[in-house]
């Protein structure tokens, strides 16, 4: 499908975005009926498809005015790429706002709101999912997993000889169809863990309040964050909802909604999404090939899996990493741009801030479950620390790669040439980790119980020495 950019749509009149997204639209329908008419989708998946393809532009205004219930207006839309995370900028280098014309079915936008605590959340609104995609998720993807969990069921027939479970169980199963719902998707990220929070309860808790036209299941939520270190091997942390609403006919209209910590989706999300390709690639191969492949090359290839697989978690620990020493950073900013230079002491006798204290309990986010040495975990002696204090004050590219060719070397020549309000900076973030050391070490040993509470074993986590 042909790629549209955003400076080029803003400059067009409306009738003629409208006119292209009823083309895509013709063009979406015809792929639906021709898979139709092959025996790739059912009738019930052709009429889902349909009710989203039909009047692309129309379902996409009402997920816009789900956002205005939410947000309002954004302080500016700018045009997004989610490859590399970059926005249009002028030549001076600044954000160019768009406005809201630019947000289409087949533009990737970036919408940019500040909350009331003047932190920034952004709503990523990326384009359709073509048809061809759609239907290629179905017969892949959504209806595999029905046909399995159909034959699971049928177990109960053959082999319990219950029937009457088997029915019930049959009929609690939902169509393929029904679990396809990113056809529209919207990426929320926030700053911090308590502003994912934040969004979070929003969507669920205030629907009554706001009188949303919308509802969201909590049984179809998956809140990675709350998710015991064992259990999220590779470190990803995300939550996902899905957005119930109506179209102006009254059909369903399901958008999928995922809210990140900025931080993680800068240095994780959009360096991993190249990884995950190669990955499916892989998987897709010994899908199609593997009764051609000896015993040796298929390994081989499940290994190709493993190391990238491994890379993805190298990648997610650092990204938790940075994001965990910018919440220090700013409880030290709290002491010495606040509290300090108004000769205010400390509420606790540690030495220790009330605020802080709320700050890094609500935010700081559990990397592992081994103990937290407070002179290791932000010093200077190692490079992921090095690295992560880098970007934070922006000497190195968001996207340089600690893995690849003398990146020690790049990271050590950079840090070496820090000023001394850099270095002075840096301590002060060591300083902070070991001030509030027993409460981050608290807040560890809590998720760690919960773990065991769940009856959950504890799988081996990374080593928190030297970090």
């Amino acid at each position: 499908m042909e790629e549209y950019q955003v400076k080029k749509i803003v400059n067009l009149p409306n009738e003629e975005i409208d006119l292209i997204q009823s083309r895509l639209d013709a063009e979406n329908l015809e792929t639906i009926n021709k898979a139709y008419q092959e025996g790739r989708i059912s009738g019930n998946d052709c009429e889902y498809l349909t009710d989203f393809y039909s009047d692309g532009m129309g379902v996409y205004r009402e997920v816009y005015r789900a956002l205005y219930e939410f947000f309002r207006i954004p302080e500016r839309v700018c045009a997004f790429d989610t490859k590399t995370g970059k926005i249009d900028t002028d030549s001076n280098g600044n954000p160019i706002h768009y406005g809201l014309k630019a947000v289409t079915p087949f533009t990737c936008t970036r919408l940019e709101y500040v909350d009331k605590f003047n932190n920034p959340i952004f709503v990523i609104c990326p384009p359709m999912k073509s048809a061809v995609r759609a239907i290629e998720k179905l017969e892949c993807e959504c209806n595999i997993d029905y046909h399995k969990s159909v034959r699971k069921a049928s177990n109960l027939v053959f082999e319990q000889e219950d029937r009457e479970a088997f029915c019930d169980v049959l009929q609690s199963l939902q169509p393929g169809n029904k679990s396809l719902n990113d056809i529209l998707r919207l990426t929320i990220t926030c700053k911090y863990l308590s502003d994912v929070e934040r969004i979070k309860r929003l969507f669920t808790e205030n629907r009554g309040e706001l009188k949303l036209n919308f509802y969201i299941n909590d049984k179809e939520t998956r809140d990675r964050f709350l998710l015991p270190l064992s259990k999220n091997a590779k470190r990803y942390y995300d939550i996902k909802m899905i957005m119930h609403q109506l179209t102006k006919d009254k059909k369903p209209l399901n958008v999928e909604v995922q809210v990140k910590v900025q931080t993680l989706y800068e240095y994780a999300d959009l360096r991993t999404h190249k990884i995950y390709e190669q990955i499916r690639s892989i998987e897709a191969e010994l899908s199609r090939k593997s009764y051609l492949m000896d015993s040796t090359e298929i390994r081989q290839k499940q290994a190709q899996i493993q190391i990238l697989n491994n890379r993805i978690r190298k990648i997610n620990e650092t990204a938790i990493h940075q994001y965990n020493m910018t919440v220090v950073d700013k409880a030290r900013r709290i002491e010495d741009e606040g509290y300090r230079p108004l000769r205010i002491g400390a509420d606790n006798v540690d030495g220790t801030y009330n605020q802080c204290r709320q700050l890094l309990n609500k935010d700081y986010l559990v990397e592992s479950y081994d103990g937290f040495n407070p002179d290791t975990a932000f010093s200077a002696d190692n490079e992921i620390n090095k690295l992560c204090f880098l970007r934070l004050i922006g000497k190195i590219d968001k996207d340089f790669d600690e893995f690849g060719d003398n990146a020690g070397k790049v990271i050590n020549n950079k840090f070496s040439r820090l000023s001394l309000a850099e270095k002075e900076r840096f301590k002060g973030i060591t300083e902070v980790a070991q001030r509030y050391a027993p409460l981050i070490q608290r807040k560890i040993m809590t998720k760690a119980n919960s773990e065991v509470n769940l009856g959950s074993s504890l799988s081996p986590t990374r080593q928190n020495s030297g970090r």
